[in-house]
């Protein structure tokens, strides 16, 4: 993420988001559904714009392509009434563990200026100052979480851990992830489908229609009809094949040895230059070091589980 930020720099833009492969951002509240649109109507003092996540409430078990087939989630605590978040909590959850299967506290968007930095995949750190933030009551991201019934056995296939509720604590850091890479690696196909439609599945039609009524469900279509669209006109795979000639091996090496070249000829030509700037160099870095050192760090910013019912008097406080 440390080159992200140098390459967004470098290009010329203004914001940086950390996404996985299973979010896409949802600019509810711009007046054309654009997330260019909506960071530009961020105040110029804000450092960093918080997306609270919706999670991906899937309604079979046989999703292949959660993009362009899920149309219904469950919204996140920061969008909905107190209220109705604990009143309806044990329905919600239906027996897992948190209100959502995995994180809730969002993600964020970061302004690209001077001693920017990660703090973990939620958030953004500066090295000089606190960041001025934001939490957006519309936009979010959506996290398609679980979304195939592979993503069982796909995240298994990921870990060394052991089955056991001890050693799954090194690998998962959220109680959902380690029940399921348990019932993945100790369970029949049978037996996990069972416990994929008992935990992931929303089959029961009564509850679906009470908790999209009280707004805690909802129906979102515009990614699956943008998605669609860019398939159709075959965007996906242009982009595809440009990537792949774009980032090719050869292309990459290409291109470092035509750096390295450029700054060897460079360093030949202009000797006593080399010296002064080296020189320099070194005091900014033990500068920036000095700063560093003296600057006390948070920690990063962990996937975070939502409000649970014994945290209603915290909240509430």
């Amino acid at each position: 993420m440390e080159m992200a930020i140098v390459m967004a720099r470098d290009a010329g833009m203004d914001w940086i988001i950390h996404l996985d492969t299973d979010e896409l951002m949802h600019p509810a509240g711009s007046s054309e559904y654009s997330l260019r649109q909506l960071l530009l109507d961020v105040p110029g003092n804000v450092d960093m714009v918080i997306f609270p996540n919706y999670e991906s409430s899937v309604e079979r078990d046989d999703i292949k392509d959660p993009f362009s087939e899920v149309s219904m989630f469950k919204k996140n605590y920061d969008h909905l009434p107190k209220d109705t978040y604990f009143g309806m909590y044990k329905e919600s959850t239906r027996g897992n563990p948190n209100y959502f299967l995995t994180y809730g506290n969002g993600k964020s968007a970061a302004r690209i200026q001077e001693h920017l930095r990660p703090n973990g995949a939620h958030r953004w750190h500066n090295y000089m100052k606190t960041p001025m933030e934001v939490k957006l009551e519309e936009a979010s991201v959506l996290h398609y979480t679980y979304a195939k019934f592979s993503d069982l056995t796909s995240r298994r296939d990921r870990c060394g851990c052991k089955p056991t509720k001890e050693d799954v604590k090194r690998c998962f850091m959220l109680e959902f992830d380690r029940a399921a890479f348990i019932i993945a690696s100790t369970a029949t196909e049978e037996e996990m489908l069972n416990w994929y439609h008992e935990h992931v599945v929303w089959g029961d039609k009564d509850l679906k229609l009470k908790l999209l009524r009280k707004g805690i469900l909802t129906r979102i279509y515009a990614p699956m009809a943008i998605i669609e669209g860019l398939r159709e006109s075959d965007v996906f795979s242009s982009v595809v094949a440009s990537a792949q000639a774009t980032l090719s091996k050869d292309n990459f090496l290409a291109s470092i040895g035509g750096t390295n070249s450029s700054r060897a000829v460079g360093s030949e030509s202009l000797p006593s230059r080399k010296m002064g700037r080296s020189r320099e160099h070194q005091a900014t870095v033990r500068k920036v070091l000095d700063v560093e050192s003296s600057t006390s760090h948070e920690a990063a910013v962990p996937p975070l589980s939502p409000p649970g019912v014994n945290d209603v008097f915290l909240v509430e406080a």
